[in-house]
């Protein structure tokens, strides 16, 4: 039983199970393993559980970064 953990800062739940579709049908295409035996864990980050050049991503969030990690309009 495979397990794929994908660190990122916080992703929408869209992102989620869009990622989780995908990332287990390549997966399963590339090993043979069935998708029903392929785990997929997130490990989101909020803005200002990360930084970057000792700069919180909350106080100075890099280029498109708004909330929600690539989330549109927020």
């Amino acid at each position: 039983m495979p397990a794929i953990i994908v660190n990122s800062l916080a992703l929408t739940r869209e992102q989620k199970t869009n990622l989780a579709r995908d990332i287990t049908r390549s997966f399963s295409e590339n090993t043979g393993v069935p998708m029903d035996r392929i785990y997929v864990f997130f490990a989101g980050r909020e803005l200002e559980d990360a930084s970057m050049g000792g700069e919180l991503f909350s106080e100075h969030p890099p280029k498109n970064i708004h909330g929600k990690f690539n989330e549109s309009g927020s």
